[in-house]
């Protein structure tokens, strides 16, 4: 999805109306100007050049993964986001008044969580900032490079390290941080070389969201209390009762709602993973075009065919968007290391629908499945 207005200002003859990009559009007409302004315009470089980690500086690792290479070295995988955290309550009123939302009628409980999921959306990316890695066990410090303009930054870091069985299968480093701060924490999933990779979708496909009806995803993102999906946590624990099993969540949702999620598959008994989330938007991007969340998880699948070669893959998606035709497209350019294909069905489609026959085409047909809520597990 792209603004529709130059921004030269100009005028210019305008194209057809766009339905499928109305909602957003509506929450921004629904913002204050000054909260659309601060959506919509690119922050201000705060660096210069490359610096530590300042005191008004927060980092979010994400989990990412890590694997023993052949030496016996560990090559962990630091994805970092690094932001000046603000606090505008205007554009929380102007979300809040699209939403259908009466803040001051809200009970404490659901105005904390209404603030909470949307702090990192009023977040300022930090440029040109360092960080330094320690990795523990006498392992020397490891810098990473100074963030981009996104704030983001990431390294493929190389250590001697031992994983500790305490925290197996977690790895833990933490950023340095200036003066009495504490320092900020860090995991890493070990991936052993070969076993089982759940690679999972989390909205409509772990949580209930209703991507497919843009204001309750808005009011189930960021004013609801997260749902699970029914049954779905149990078919997971099922499968990581293998110790060889990992899991790793590849979403859409943007880095911002990163622990809101992990809080989520937490408490809802899911199995604890890697997270392969969206770069950091604004929430004038907080929903992504077709084209950008089809990249996002073709390019997340194939680093991680390629990290793990020898690993096979289970693709678990729904029926919602474009998984079907996503993982179709994967089975059939793998067809050896993808073991099975999981759709969950929110769109009453039986597998015999039109849809699946072209998205699956090619496909062996034991190895790509609808699940119902309340059906047995494909494998079982």
């Amino acid at each position: 999805m792209s603004a529709r207005t130059p921004e030269d200002g100009r005028r210019t003859r305008q194209p057809a109306e766009d339905t499928a990009d109305l909602p957003r559009r509506r929450l921004l007409t629904a913002l204050p100007l000054g909260a659309l302004l601060a959506a919509a315009l690119p922050a201000a470089p705060a660096h210069a050049k490359a610096e530590p980690l300042e005191p008004d500086e927060d980092v979010l690792f994400l989990p990412s993964t890590a694997r023993e290479l052949d030496n016996g070295q560990i090559e962990i995988d630091l994805q970092a986001w690094i932001h000046e955290k603000n606090r505008f309550k205007v554009l929380d009123m102007g979300l809040a008044r699209y939403l259908g939302l009466k803040l001051r009628n809200m009970s404490p409980a659901a105005r904390l969580r209404f603030a909470q999921r949307t702090a990192l959306f009023h977040a300022e990316p930090e440029e040109g900032t360092v960080l330094e890695i320690d990795f523990g066990h006498g392992a020397p410090l490891v810098r990473m490079p100074s963030s981009d303009a996104a704030g983001r930054t990431s390294l493929r870091a190389t250590v001697d390290m031992q994983a500790d069985p305490r925290t197996a299968p977690w790895l833990n480093f933490r950023a340095r941080t200036p003066g009495p701060r504490a320092d900020v924490d860090g995991h890493a999933l070990l991936v052993p070389a070969t076993g089982l990779s759940v690679i999972s979708d989390i909205d409509d496909t772990v949580k209930v969201t209703q991507v497919r009806d843009q204001q309750q995803m808005l009011l189930n993102t960021f004013a609801r209390s997260f749902k699970a999906a029914p049954g779905m946590a149990q078919h997971y624990q099922r499968m990581a009762r293998n110790p060889q099993t990992r899991f790793h969540y590849l979403s859409s949702s943007p880095i911002q709602l990163l622990p809101a999620l992990q809080g989520f598959l937490r408490e809802a008994g899911y199995p604890l993973g890697s997270m392969h989330l969206r770069e950091s938007t604004t929430l004038r991007s907080l929903i992504p075009g077709e084209g950008e969340s089809r990249a996002h998880k073709l390019s997340g699948i194939a680093r991680l065919m390629e990290d793990f070669p020898q690993r096979r893959f289970a693709l678990v998606g729904d029926s919602g968007e474009l998984d079907p035709e996503i993982y179709g497209a994967v089975a059939r350019q793998h067809p050896q290391r993808i073991e099975a294909v999981v759709i969950r069905d929110v769109t009453d489609e039986d597998k015999a629908a039109p849809r699946y026959a072209a998205a699956f085409a090619g496909v062996d047909a034991a190895r790509w499945h609808v699940l119902r809520d309340g059906a047995a597990w494909p494998a079982e």
